[in-house]
């Protein structure tokens, strides 16, 4: 029987809907990720990370910052086009080959933006991944959950 993987998978997508302005809910995800990212749960090394950190240029990183001051590389930025789009490595997932994510900020209204998630590449990954195809398939709508619930507050 075929993995997930070696069937030729396809990218993972998900939306929410917020009532926020573009602006506002692009620079919540890129500015604020450590108020509002599960990383006591979805981080490199849960329990102890302080901070995360989005640099925002073509070829910044994604990274946390643990409280021993260490810092671990969640990706890189492929595409920076606030308050629209950003693309990014994923490379919590071990290399040589990533996948990446695709946010598309999408604006419906004065106060309401479409949150568009599409994490592509899981094709070029080892058959033995597959297991982790399916954390991330269930992991990122919690994660834009959160991202939902920080800016209703």
């Amino acid at each position: 029987m075929n993995t997930p993987i070696e069937a030729g998978i396809e990218p993972i997508r998900h939306a929410v809907i917020v009532e926020a302005d573009q602006s506002r809910t692009f620079g919540t995800f890129t500015k604020k990720l450590a108020t509002w990212w599960p990383i006591d749960s979805f981080s490199m090394e849960p329990g102890k990370v302080r901070d995360v950190c989005l640099e925002e240029w073509v070829g910044g990183r994604i990274y946390e910052v643990l409280d021993d001051g260490r810092e671990n590389d969640w990706g890189h930025i492929l595409t920076w086009e606030p308050p629209r789009l950003v693309v990014f490595t994923w490379e919590v997932i071990e290399g040589p080959v990533f996948t990446e994510v695709e946010l598309l900020f999408k604006e419906l209204g004065p106060a309401l933006t479409r949150v568009e998630m599409t994490h592509r590449g899981w094709e070029n990954l080892a058959p033995l991944l597959s297991d982790a195809y399916l954390a991330h398939r269930s992991g990122w709508p919690l994660i834009l959950g959160r991202l939902e619930a920080a800016l209703r507050a």
